[in-house]
């Protein structure tokens, strides 16, 4: 792009376009025209006010030290209806500047305050607002109007009816396009569905269902290619023009979607460099003696004047070579000088400080304030409707409960077929009797290695969805629990009790049976909430399952089984008791060799004498039921804690 396309009466555009001066005023004007039709004149859009906004966090200072380092230095902004761009260098403070004016940064390390139409922004200022992440977070498993159906069902009051619910999500797919793929699944890694494009839209209608004052969206032409990104951002323009209030950071657009933009944000090393219509900006940059080129894109022009690269600015190929060996200067200091002295500052603060003295002469009423953000929704709802998305996407996407379940029946068959109708009148039919049951234990909690990344895949879904409002911790926690420990869990574990137990001819009876089966369900489960706690914890499924393998590998060691309790050091043998191998293997043992004979014509064998060697003493009832008490009470444990926290994780970004 060129500066005479900024200021001269007419000029060509290198990209296919044509460009005025007037076009400014003209989308203005008939975007104006247009909101009021829509009966959205601009004036009645929310108006978002930062005042003197700082922002510190905690950084490592090496030897167990923490120091402050600061990301926003003394920012004020005016955000008004229209499209309004935050851009800058990387490392500038773009994303962190969003996320404040968004209410998702920790408020210990803001200072400042944010006003909302003149009034201070409510707590939980984030649920009612609408923000629309880098990466996609949409369930791929669902339809478009299954997505938008669910933002409404735990977003929208529990006043609204049925069918105003589902005509909000009939109208939000209506302006979004998106009606000739209303009925198609988002899409996954393992499910094709729609394009990159109507994936975007996607996730900006899960932010529109609630009709927020003001939306905000972080880098939204991320991974679009050129039209595609043109397209979400005239959208945008087109929302913007109804009387809402859009705010994003984008890096470097290209001009047809710079041309769009009504105000302009510039920072640099946090700081603001310029504040004020984009038409304007190369004005601005003009009076600090920075010409934009023929030809050139004027956000890379920007950006070049900031890192100081001047060499991309040169007027011939030769002024270019004779700077190469030219390292570039910063202009960090002089832009930042020449806008605190510049007319837009000026104009600026003006409008901040009108805001701000408006805010301070109406502190005494008492309708200063915006009332308090609370979830749309009750707890029972927010389950039902969790459940509902659930079972949905347990359908859709079997892979995971289908290979766990094939997995537990190819091993049951596998040992059924070694250690078929087993004897038990020699030392060796007893020692095979000793390793069916050590080959099941180990099935029960390698094989629930698969739920180290239940958190782990949808750590970012949840993030997002629990920190706009859209459900409880306790509510997602309890709906996962529940669509996981029942198919991957339970099922399993009935499925290996039905098949091992009889065709290897364990000990008969009823009683034995159930418990042998309840055995094998408490050792899975309590893997599997150790795994829960796992995934809260590490965000990287490979360091996920290699800490889990190596806490199954110490639980073997310590289980009684490998090497004999009183071989073990003091120092190290109270490691038995967190050990769930150590649990389920004794409560199997008494359960199959507790009293009982093992007879083959004249030759016997003592079952009490097995539990002996293993170090297994059976001396009363509670001896035996301890195994269940104990792996319960490492499940609850592990399952404590780890909705500690997933409840820690909403306050991070």
């Amino acid at each position: 792009m060129q500066n005479q396309a900024f200021n001269q009466d007419s000029a060509d555009i290198d990209l296919g376009v044509k460009y005025t001066k007037n076009d400014w005023s003209e989308i203005t004007i008939n975007d104006r025209k247009s909101a009021a039709g829509n009966g959205s004149a601009s004036g009645h859009a929310s108006v978002l006010s930062a005042h003197n906004i700082d922002y510190w966090v905690k950084v490592s200072g090496g030897c167990c030290k923490s120091a402050d380092k600061q990301i926003l230095t003394n920012i004020s902004a005016v955000f008004k209806q229209g499209m309004s761009a935050i851009m800058g260098p990387t490392g500038s403070g773009k994303s962190s500047f969003l996320d404040v004016l968004a209410g998702r940064k920790d408020p210990a390390g803001v200072r400042g305050h944010l006003l909302l139409d003149g009034k201070p922004v409510p707590e939980n200022f984030k649920c009612m607002v609408g923000y629309v992440v880098q990466d996609d977070v949409v369930m791929g498993t669902l339809t478009v109007r299954e997505n938008f159906s669910f933002s409404a069902a735990l977003r929208l009051p529990s006043s609204v009816s049925t069918g105003e619910r589902n005509e909000r999500v009939r109208q939000v797919i209506k302006d979004l396009g998106l009606t000739r793929c209303a009925d198609t699944k988002v899409g996954n890694e393992f499910i094709r569905g729609v394009s990159g494009g109507e994936r975007k839209r996607c996730n900006i209608g899960m932010e529109l269902i609630i009709s927020p004052p003001v939306l905000f969206l972080d880098e939204p032409t991320t991974g679009l290619d050129a039209n595609t990104a043109n397209t979400v951002l005239m959208f945008l323009r087109k929302l913007s023009r109804k009387g809402r209030t859009i705010i994003f950071s984008i890096h470097q657009p290209r001009f047809s979607i710079y041309r769009l933009f009504d105000n302009l944000l510039l920072l640099s090393q946090g700081v603001t460099v310029y504040h004020g219509p984009a038409r304007e900006a190369l004005d601005f940059f003009k009076t600090q003696g920075f010409i934009c080129q023929e030809h050139n894109n004027p956000p890379d022009f920007f950006l070049d004047v900031i890192n100081g690269d001047l060499r991309a600015l040169a007027d011939d190929d030769q002024t270019v070579d004779d700077d190469l060996e030219t390292e570039p200067v910063s202009q960090h200091d002089m832009l930042v000088e020449g806008f605190k002295k510049s007319q837009w500052n000026q104009r600026l603060r003006s409008e901040a400080e009108a805001i701000s003295n408006e805010f301070e002469s109406n502190r005494c009423n008492k309708g200063d304030k915006h009332e308090k953000i609370e979830y749309a929704t009750s707890f029972g709802r927010q389950v039902g409707v969790l459940a509902w998305r659930s079972v949905r996407n347990l359908i859709r996407n079997p892979e995971t409960a289908g290979i766990t379940i094939g997995s537990s029946l190819l091993f049951s068959i596998i040992i059924s077929a070694i250690f078929w109708q087993l004897g038990g009148s020699t030392d060796r039919d007893v020692k095979d009797r000793e390793g069916v049951l050590f080959f099941l234990i180990m099935n029960q909690m390698f094989f629930n290695m698969s739920a180290v990344e239940i958190f782990i895949n949808e750590r970012k879904l949840f993030m997002h969805e629990n920190m706009s409002g859209f459900y409880r911790v306790s509510s997602y926690f309890i709906v996962k629990l529940i669509f996981d420990i029942i198919p991957l869990r339970m099922v399993p574990a009935i499925i290996t009790s039905c098949i091992v137990y009889f065709s290897v001819d364990l000990r008969p009876g009823a009683d034995n049976f159930f418990l042998f089966m309840l055995c094998l369900f408490m050792t899975c489960l309590t893997a599997a909430c150790l795994c829960f706690l796992l995934s809260s914890l590490i965000r990287v499924f490979s360091v996920a399952q290699l800490t889990l393998a190596l806490s199954y590998v110490l639980m073997m060691l310590f289980g009684g089984f490998l090497i004999q309790f009183d071989s073990i050091g003091d120092w190290l043998s109270w490691l038995q008791y967190l050990s769930i191998f150590k649990y389920g293997m004794t409560a199997l043992y008494i359960i199959e060799f507790k009293d009982r004979q093992f007879c083959n014509g004249t030759t016997c064998f003592d079952g009490n004498l097995s539990l002996a060697q293993s170090d297994m003493d059976f001396e009363s009832t509670w001896d035996f039921w301890q195994n269940y008490v104990a792996l319960a009470g490492l499940s609850v444990v592990f399952l404590i804690l780890c909705y500690i926290q997933l409840r820690r994780m909403k306050k991070t970004t």
